[in-house]
C-alpha cells in the first residue's frame, strides 16, 4: 500500500471515530494512536497494539500492514 492509500485508510478511521461522537478524540491515549496512525502514514512499517481509554470502557485495537483494520473493543473494566 502507498503513502495516498494508508492517509485514505487512516482517515477513513478518523472519519468513523468522530461520527461515533464518544468524545474520545480529546484523550491523551487518543493523541497517541494519533501519532502511531501518522508515523505508520509516513513510514509504512507494519503494526499492531491495543490502547485502553480510561474512563470511556472502550479499547482501541488496531493492526496496520497490508491492510488496515482498526475497531472499538468495549471493556467494562477499563
Amino acid at each position: 500500500m502507498d503513502i495516498n492509500g494508508r492517509t485514505t485508510e487512516i482517515l477513513k478511521i478518523f472519519t468513523k471515530l468522530k461520527e461515533l461522537n464518544l468524545g474520545i478524540t480529546e484523550f491523551d491515549e487518543f493523541r497517541a494512536f494519533r501519532t502511531i496512525c501518522n508515523e505508520f502514514i509516513r513510514n509504512g512499517n507494519k503494526v499492531k497494539g491495543e490502547i485502553p481509554v480510561p474512563g470511556t470502557k472502550r479499547i482501541i485495537c488496531y493492526h496496520f500492514n497490508n491492510r488496515v483494520d482498526c475497531f472499538l473493543k468495549y471493556d467494562p473494566m477499563v
